[in-house]
């Protein structure tokens, strides 16, 4: 059977049944997804609905239909009102999955009694959810439209609330946690009590909004990426906030009072210097990270550091040295226990006896003392974060 056959023996058969299968259709589609009534405001409305989803779909059917359906503008709009409404687009959706899956259920029985040939039926098919594919890109274009003409106003007031989280007036404390309250109201925000802000660089800053919990307010300002996240340690916050930033290179503050937010700000930069500075990529969390960054807050005492507790070993040959930098930092992490420390390095133990001995000789007492090893595994962790 050709396709314009089909076609036509399809629409001839279904057209007059189209209230029948609204009714069964919409029964369906009410039980999947209960919510789906308040969308259209009554029951006669959401009847109409499906009455047209399935009229369109029909009309899609026939020979020589046109691309521009009619019926696409009122799912376009009803993606406009979702926005308005301030709802995800996630439940409509699953409403035309669960609508396509009834009214293929329903025609295809209808099809079957009126002797519609099977090969037609596996078409309608592959028609009904290729159409209902087109309404939900009709319901997302018109949801993302929506969004686009909220959004333009609170550009400005987005990047207001960040820049005053960010970097604060100087001076009155009191006054600075007024204007940020205020420039929450203008953003729409209800500033919550305590936050984490978040620092990226070269990522987009939708890819990193659409990552983060939908009350997190991003922008950019002075060419970084910022996000301030509400009550990150809140129950199930704090995993989610992770989850969603696996592979973003970025840096994460720790959490604060809202009116602290600078604090939290000023950390996360310097925990996206780590991020930017690590092989594997991913967030740095500024509270997995405190020794470094403590040692990022000072580079010149850090510098200091290395050159005044490592300079001994500077006088042995290249190969050697990055050697007996790995034995001694494997060493203090194993708290001078030689077995383990072998095994990390893949080496006998009598090769880490040797190279502790080279050490000791080279740093004297400096292994031998509580304080000299702090020295040595900080010196250590700075020479690692030399390029950062």
């Amino acid at each position: 059977m050709e396709s314009v056959e089909f076609r036509s023996v399809v629409v001839d058969v279904l057209r007059p049944m189209v209230p029948r299968l609204t009714d069964e259709v919409l029964e369906q589609v009410t039980a999947a997804v209960p919510r789906f009534p308040e969308w259209w405001g009554a029951r006669i409305d959401v009847r109409d609905g499906v009455e047209q989803g399935l009229g369109g779909l029909l009309d899609a059917l026939e020979p020589g239909a046109d691309d521009r359906l009619p019926v696409l503008d009122v799912f376009f709009d009803f993606g406009r009102s979702e926005r308005r409404a301030g709802r995800a687009a996630d439940a409509a959706l699953a409403a035309y999955r669960a609508g396509a899956q009834a009214a293929w259920r329903a025609m295809a029985e209808r099809g079957d009694a009126a002797g519609v040939e099977p090969r037609a039926l596996y078409a309608l098919a592959d028609a009904i959810f290729a159409y209902v594919d087109r309404l939900c890109a009709a319901t997302l274009e018109g949801y993302a439209y929506e969004q686009s003409l909220q959004a333009a106003p609170c550009v400005d007031a987005r990047r207001r609330l960040i820049e005053l989280a960010v970097h604060p007036a100087e001076g009155d404390e009191e006054g600075a946690a007024r204007d940020l309250a205020g420039a929450a109201a203008d953003a729409g925000w209800r500033l919550p009590a305590r936050v984490a802000v978040v620092a990226f660089r070269d990522e987009r800053t939708g890819r990193v909004a659409a990552r983060l919990p939908a009350d997190a307010q991003v922008a950019r300002v002075d060419g970084l990426g910022w996000a301030i996240v509400g009550d990150p340690d809140g129950p199930g916050r704090a995993a989610m906030l992770r989850q969603g930033l696996c592979g973003v290179r970025a840096g994460v503050g720790p959490v604060v009072a809202a009116r602290a937010s600078a604090e939290s700000a000023g950390l996360a930069r310097r925990a996206l210097v780590l991020a930017e500075h690590e092989a594997q990529g991913g967030a740095v969390f500024a509270q997995d990270r405190r020794v470094d960054l403590l040692l990022l807050s000072d580079p010149g005492l850090a510098r200091g550091l290395v050159d005044d507790v490592l300079s001994p070993l500077a006088r042995t040959p290249a190969a050697a040295r990055e050697r007996l930098f790995e034995t001694l930092a494997a060493w203090l992490e194993h708290q001078g226990e030689v077995r383990p420390t072998a095994v990390q390095l893949h080496v006998h133990t009598q090769t880490v006896r040797y190279r502790v001995a080279q050490l000791r000789e080279l740093l004297l007492d400096r292994m031998a003392s509580p304080e000299g090893r702090l020295e040595l595994e900080l010196a250590l962790r700075a020479r690692r974060l030399g390029g950062a």
